[in-house]
C-alpha cells in the first residue's frame, strides 16, 4: 500500500514499485532527430517529422513531433516544449530461430543458448507490415532456417523482421 509523507501543506504519495531497471531515459525535447524512437503519448514510436517553433511573447519554443508506433504502425503525433524532458524507451533486438508455428499462431522460437519460448505470435494483419506474418509461414514452409527480429520496449516484445537462409 502506497506510504503518505507529509511536508508542510504538500502530500507526497510514494508508491512502491519494483527494483528493476527503468524502462525509459529522458531526452530534452529540442534534441529528438529524426529516427529517434521517443514517447509519444505513452507509446514507444520512431520519430518521421520534428518541427518546432518560435518562442511566443512568454512562452517555450515548441517541438512538434509526429512519430510511427513501432509495435503498431499507429500514428502518433504529440508537441512539447523544446526545454522540457520527453522519455526514450530503452529498445532491445534479439534474434531467435523459428521452430515451428502453432494453429492459433504462438511461434516456437530459440535462442542462441538453445532456450526455447513460446509466447510471442506471429505477425498478422493488424501489425505494421501486413506481409510480414505470411512471408515468415512460407519461408518456413519452404524449408528454409528463418530466423526471427524481437523487438522489446516498454514490456512488450514483437517479432518485427526476419531473416531466411538456405
Amino acid at each position: 500500500p502506497p506510504r503518505r509523507l507529509r511536508f508542510f501543506s504538500f502530500t507526497l504519495i510514494v508508491i512502491m514499485g519494483d527494483a528493476g531497471a527503468s524502462l525509459t531515459t529522458p531526452i530534452r525535447a529540442g534534441e529528438v532527430k529524426k529516427g529517434m524512437i521517443v514517447m509519444l503519448k505513452d507509446h514507444p514510436c520512431k520519430v518521421i517529422e520534428i518541427t518546432t517553433s518560435k518562442t511566443g511573447k512568454h512562452g517555450h519554443a515548441k517541438a512538434n513531433i509526429t512519430g510511427l508506433d513501432i509495435f503498431t504502425g499507429a500514428k502518433k503525433v504529440d508537441i512539447s516544449p523544446t526545454s522540457h524532458n520527453m522519455s526514450a524507451p530503452f529498445v532491445n533486438v534479439a534474434q531467435f530461430t523459428l521452430l515451428d508455428i502453432a494453429d492459433d499462431g504462438f511461434t516456437s522460437l530459440m535462442d542462441e543458448n538453445g532456450e526455447t519460448r513460446e509466447d510471442l505470435k506471429i505477425p498478422d494483419e493488424n501489425s505494421p507490415d501486413k506481409e510480414l506474418g505470411p512471408k515468415i509461414r512460407k519461408a518456413l514452409a519452404d524449408g528454409k532456417e528463418v530466423t526471427c527480429i524481437v523487438t522489446k520496449a516498454m514490456d512488450s516484445e514483437v517479432i518485427t523482421d526476419f531473416r531466411e537462409s538456405e
